[in-house]
């Protein structure tokens, strides 16, 4: 405890100002992740894809339950501390009938008889209790957290019976049921995990950003503020349909392309983004195939990598595959997908946009042309 309050105190100066994604010690943190993740590579890791191969998923469920509901009682303060009281007697109900009918709490049967579920802590109520955001940390062995979410290790360990359990019980019942809780806990994650390694560009940001969005979530119940559209990341504020529009990047800028643009007479050979809008159209749909350009479809843009990975997951369950890349449009970085295929053909290119467009409904994707 001496050592997290003094790496508290280091911290607190550098959140004073919001920057860097709320992530101030950037540096030391990637030092601190890439070790826990060098240890759950050949611990944790191992253990939990072992544990999912040899026990059966009813008992993994029930496992599960038994740890949901031993840990249960700091939401139900939470419930109390955040002003909710209906939702506090509602939630301790749970945890008495789940503790009993349900077995110790390995049948789940409060939900079965309405009870829903909630997931409160501290680092949430001192969001409701006017706490701003804090600098991101990760702590050895434990991982993600955040200044504001620390005290929560001080009410969640209060309020677990396990933990009170051990000053009572031999060590030989105990450490087993911590080893299992942790792989369990470990086995929960594996599937985010492994789409993670999959998919981010930067695992460090990915995580980080899923991280802050799964707090944001549980801080305002599920009903986060509604962030500006980001349909459009750099682009005049234009119908996409009506003219082709130059990419603001430096050389070689690409050219975004209407799927409905006309194909007409041979423009000169004045550059595309310098032409009058319609030249620009004709000049494109009839450029010679020695040059041998090829088109993209990008799909959409995003914010942040999560955002683009969520989307991925999306379209690839309607059998669309695409491609995550990264745009630097006025100083800020998107995240883009894009389809994984590429044409040398605009009318072909057009028909697949339209094809894309209708299945994913997607309406906002574009064409783009690549030298």
């Amino acid at each position: 405890m001496p050592i997290i309050m003094l790496l508290l105190a280091a911290l607190l100066p550098a959140c004073a100002t919001q920057q860097n994604h709320y992530d101030p010690i950037e540096s030391t943190n990637r030092v601190t992740d890439q070790i826990n993740d060098g240890i759950d590579r050949i611990t944790l890791k191992p253990a939990a894809q072992g544990y999912t191969a040899v026990v059966p998923k009813p008992m993994r469920t029930a496992v599960s339950n038994f740890f949901d509901n031993a840990t249960y009682l700091n939401t139900v303060l939470n419930d109390f501390l955040q002003g909710k009281g209906g939702q506090g007697f509602s939630d301790f109900g749970r945890f008495l009938i789940n503790s009993t009918l349900g077995i110790g709490g390995l049948v789940d049967v409060a939900t079965q008889m309405g009870l829903e579920r909630h997931d409160e802590d501290f680092g949430q109520t001192l969001a409701v209790w006017g706490v701003g955001k804090s600098a991101y940390i990760i702590y050895p062995l434990l991982g993600p957290n955040s200044l504001r979410k620390t005290p929560d290790f001080v009410t969640a360990t209060a309020t677990d019976p396990l933990f009170w359990a051990a000053f009572v019980l031999a060590p030989y019942v105990t450490i087993p049921i911590t080893v299992v809780k942790y792989v369990d806990k470990r086995a929960r994650l594996l599937e985010a995990s492994d789409m993670r390694d999959d998919l981010a560009l930067d695992p460090y940001v990915f995580t980080r950003e899923a991280w802050r969005q799964h707090r944001e979530y549980l801080i305002y119940d599920g009903h986060p503020p509604a962030k500006p559209a980001n349909k459009d990341d750099g682009w005049d504020d234009v119908d996409f349909d009506s003219e082709a529009k130059p990419e603001p990047t430096p050389a070689k800028p690409a050219t975004r392309i209407s799927a409905a643009a006309p194909a007409e007479k041979q423009a000169g050979n004045v550059p595309a983004e310098t032409q009058p809008p319609q030249e620009a159209q004709a000049k494109l749909a009839a450029t010679d195939v020695s040059n041998s350009p090829a088109y993209i479809i990008n799909l959409s843009s995003h914010h942040s990598e999560v955002e683009a990975a969520a989307e991925q997951g999306r379209l690839s369950r309607l059998g669309i595959n695409t491609e995550v890349y990264t745009a630097s449009v006025r100083d800020n970085t998107w995240y883009r997908l894009r389809s994984a295929k590429k044409f040398s053909s605009l009318a072909d290119a057009r028909q697949e946009l339209q094809h894309l467009k209708d299945a994913s409904g997607l309406q906002d994707a574009w064409l783009e042309e690549r030298k």
